[in-house]
């Protein structure tokens, strides 16, 4: 009888302990979508949020160690500072680049040197810190003066030798079932390691850590020996089994570039790198998946970073070595992640982006990351455009020269009735298919689309950065980012949003006696071309 009674305590406690992890779980999930809303109005408003989703993270891990009660307490608090958002800090509107780099130098922790709260974790330290190390290193650039922090990184010495920082790999790269059940795990805290080698991060630039000869080898070992041979991929694995957890798609488009620079080219001749098919596959695979709901916020933050850095991925460093097949699969998809980035985070009021969707404002990840993402895609550049989709030059179908003495509806429909065409391009001078954003006095669109032309969105996006105060978001600056965008130059144009009448084509005939139309698709790609010519008229220098 005692025995059975001892049986029958066992089964209660354990069904009381499923219970409670199920409950603690479904909490947390609850409480942490409320908070990601929160974080997306913060930064709206221009607060610093730069270590929020590290201290998301923390709480994770914390959750996942078994210190349930730390992590939902400190869930609790930071829900409630969120909300009356007492002790958040409010970013200035700086007068001069002076005056920021104090303010970011101030955030810097005295006793680990990090650039985060130290009654988090230890692993959230590291990727807050090499954010605003970025940051910080784009300032002193454009002021001239050399990078200096007030306090060495001392959380470094933790993880300074082989030994320890394989440790620290292993803990935060193998997870249980609770740390399974959120969206991103804590193996970011092992990929973000790598920017020390792969020559990313700036500490070692700047001469603030340096790591042993020997350290860098056990990192790269380390994982080259942790790639997962079916899928290519790298990510967390269970701790009780050792399998991969999950495609992590987001994280593995970090790891490959230490091992493959942007050209394809293997990095290492010892280590060159292994599955190349398995993992364009995969990527495709996870890709493919549908796009979370609006309101599921802390959903879309991993699917926005999955499908930003993933496509880049394939464009960036295993586009040499694919298939015809998976290319064509891959630009499909990009196609239409490029019209839901319009649909659902373009900000048309402000001219930029935002990271949620359907958001009343424009924020500095979303506008950085998405410029940074159509940099991949060839938007702004012909040689990257060519070398992805093809040589346009020769592809572009020409519709030849037509000489009028007016322009009517049946001539514009030549170029406006392709229903691959999503925005035209008017030239006033040969097209050059070297800088096809030279030369263009006006863009129109000739039908509805929400996605826009380089020429319409780009000097919005350049208006947009130099008059917001926000300075910081998660991860972007918007220091790197004003500088990427400053090597473009495209001038603002005439933008015809509901097509464009016979009266003004007409008056563009008439002024410059013939003119050039260049119809383009949502990546930028010019497909077709045609050219007008004034019968009574002709403009030397003009189009030929």
């Amino acid at each position: 009888m005692k025995h059975k009674k001892t049986i029958l305590v066992s089964v209660m406690l354990i069904l009381v302990l499923g219970i409670s992890a199920i409950f603690t779980v479904f909490y947390v999930k609850t409480q942490v979508s409320d908070l990601f809303r929160m974080n997306k109005e913060l930064q709206e408003e221009g607060y610093y949020m730069a270590d929020f989703e590290f201290k998301m993270m923390g709480m994770a891990y914390w959750l996942d160690h078994g210190h349930y009660y730390t992590a939902l307490s400190r869930l609790g608090k930071l829900h409630k500072q969120l909300k009356t958002r007492e002790g958040l800090i409010k970013v200035p509107e700086f007068t001069n680049k002076q005056d920021e780099l104090a303010f970011y130098l101030n955030l810097q922790n005295p006793r680990t040197g990090a650039f985060m709260d130290d009654s988090f974790p230890y692993c959230t330290y590291n990727e807050p810190t090499e954010n605003i190390l970025a940051h910080l290193d784009s300032l002193v650039k454009e002021t001239g003066q050399p990078l200096r922090l007030k306090y060495p990184l001392k959380y470094l010495d933790e993880i300074n030798t082989p030994e320890k920082v394989e440790v620290f790999l292993d803990d935060v790269s193998n997870v249980g079932w609770i740390g399974s059940k959120f969206p991103q795990t804590t193996f970011v805290f092992a990929r973000s390691l790598l920017s020390y080698y792969n020559g990313e991060g700036v500490m070692e630039e700047n001469n603030l850590y340096h790591f042993s000869p020997e350290w860098k080898q056990a990192l790269l070992l380390w994982f080259y020996a942790n790639q997962d041979p079916q899928t290519g991929f790298w990510g967390p694995r269970l701790r009780t089994s050792g399998q991969l957890l999950k495609k992590d798609l987001t994280n593995t488009a970090s790891v490959i570039k230490t091992f493959i620079d942007r050209n394809g080219n293997d990095i290492h001749a010892s280590f060159p790198l292994q599955y190349k098919k398995e993992m364009f596959r995969t990527a495709l695979e996870v890709l493919s998946e549908p796009m979370p709901a609006d309101e599921d916020l802390d959903e879309w933050h991993e699917w926005s970073l999955k499908m930003g850095k993933g496509t880049a991925m394939l464009t960036r460093y295993l586009w040499k070595d694919a298939s015809k097949d998976d290319k064509l699969k891959a630009k499909a998809l990009i196609e239409d992640y490029v019209k839901s980035i319009f649909e659902k985070n373009y900000i048309s009021e402000e001219g930029a982006f935002s990271y949620y969707p359907n958001s009343d404002h424009a924020t500095l990840d979303g506008t950085g990351g998405t410029i940074n993402q159509f940099t991949d895609f060839g938007f702004f550049s012909t040689e990257k455009q060519n070398k992805l989709w093809g040589n346009s030059e020769d592809s572009i179908v020409n519709l030849g020269v037509h000489n009028v003495s007016a322009l009517t509806q049946n001539d514009l429909e030549w170029i406006t009735n392709h229903p691959e065409i999503n925005s035209l391009r008017f030239y006033d001078t040969i097209p050059d298919f070297g800088d096809l954003t030279s030369g263009v006095f006006a863009v129109a669109y000739p039908q509805r689309t929400p996605v826009r032309d380089v020429m319409d969105f780009t000097p919005k996006v350049q208006h947009w950065l130099n008059t917001t105060s926000q300075s910081m978001g998660n991860w972007v600056s918007k220091e790197a980012t004003v500088q990427s965008m400053n090597t473009l130059e495209i001038e603002e144009v005439l933008v015809y949003e509901e097509g464009i009448s016979l009266k003004t084509t007409n008056e563009f005939l008439q002024k410059n006696h013939r003119f050039a139309v260049l119809g383009f698709d949502v990546l930028q790609i010019p497909r077709y071309k045609i050219i007008f010519e004034l019968i009574m008229g002709f403009c030397a220098g003009g189009v030929g």
